[in-house]
């Protein structure tokens, strides 16, 4: 007969578990700028786009760039100067 193993009273190690690489950055701040950029890319290729439609469509596109401008005024009132939100 075969001798029975004597099992590990140690938990196993989970596969692939590595540490995680440490961020530099301020965790207590948001960065907004790429975010405004974001915003500033996508009113510029909706006001792009806008000159071709008519009826629903351009009625439905300027409604999304007056909710798109709402947004960019909003993030620029909180976070000018320095574009980082608290958190």
């Amino acid at each position: 007969m075969a001798k029975k193993r004597t099992v590990s009273r140690k938990p196993a190690r989970a596969k692939g578990a590595t540490k995680r690489a440490r961020s530099t950055a301020d965790y207590s701040r948001l960065d907004t700028a790429p975010l405004q950029e974001h915003i500033k890319k996508r009113i510029k290729e909706l006001e792009d786009k806008g000159a071709a439609k008519s009826g629903a469509a351009a009625r439905q596109a300027d409604d999304t760039l007056k909710r798109l401008r709402l947004a960019l005024d909003t993030l620029q009132d909180i976070c000018e100067p320095t574009m980082t939100l608290p958190i």
